[in-house]
């Protein structure tokens, strides 16, 4: 999963190297950003919703013919976690099985779509939110296939990585195993069509920050700067790590 990780970083490293040199003369500050990034997350929790049928997240009136004013907004359903994560459960889903107790103590299987934006206040776009992207990293992203371990929640180090000096803060995202502590497994086996069970959004203060990423190559503080994620999941078993 790490190897196609760095694979997937390197492929969009084109992207962010045009992104950021536009952005690297009007960086806000951190005051600034952390007040933006709550703003579109606020926005993007008041336009979106979890699909009835399988717990994905839509954007109200998108969908032709589809009468989705009878769903409750997120923002209905979301709480905001004093550290300053949001998450929010879906209604309906039967989970009552095991809760991770750490990324270190617990081995996780994962169904997961995960997104990413750059909140803005840019009038060239529409909301807040920005463009909602692909995390790299969301290797099986919205399929139905099931992960254990994606390296956002346990990044596995190799010795060449460690005396490159990469560490797993440079790869995990951690408040998002603090957000997952929130929900409970599904005790399903990740082989059936996944069942989206929650949301959890990380704000970029609690995600990388302005702090440095493993890219695949080299350590960098420009990969996923000033970036907040979306992680819409089913978290299918919980395992003790052996």
């Amino acid at each position: 999963m790490i190897k196609k990780f760095f694979v997937a970083l390197l492929a969009t490293s084109a992207f962010f190297t045009s992104c950021k040199s536009d952005d690297d003369s009007k960086e806000l500050s951190v005051e600034q950003r952390n007040s933006l990034d709550d703003q579109a997350i606020e926005e993007y929790l008041e336009q979106h919703y979890f699909n009835p049928t399988n717990g994905k997240l839509i954007k109200f009136d998108t969908i032709t013919g589809n009468e989705d004013d009878q769903y409750p907004k997120l923002k209905d359903l979301a709480i905001k976690d004093p550290a300053g994560y949001y998450y929010a459960m879906r209604p309906g889903v039967t989970a009552d099985s095991a809760t991770i107790v750490s990324n270190d103590a617990s081995e996780i299987l994962l169904s997961y779509d995960a997104k990413f934006f750059q909140a803005t206040d840019d009038t060239d776009y529409k909301y807040k939110y920005g463009s909602v992207m692909d995390f790299a990293n969301s290797i099986n992203s919205g399929d139905g296939s099931a992960v254990k371990d994606p390296s956002f929640y346990f990044a596995k180090l190799t010795d060449a990585l460690i005396e490159n000096g990469v560490k797993r803060e440079h790869i995990e995202l951690p408040y998002f195993a603090d957000a997952l502590k929130k929900f409970k497994s599904t005790g399903t086996n990740g082989r059936d069509l996944y069942n989206f069970q929650g949301v959890i959004i990380l704000p970029s203060r609690l995600a990388f920050g302005r702090n440095r990423v493993y890219t695949g190559s080299n350590l960098s503080d420009r990969y996923y700067r000033d970036y907040s994620f979306i992680f819409n999941f089913e978290l299918h078993k919980v395992t003790p790590r052996q």
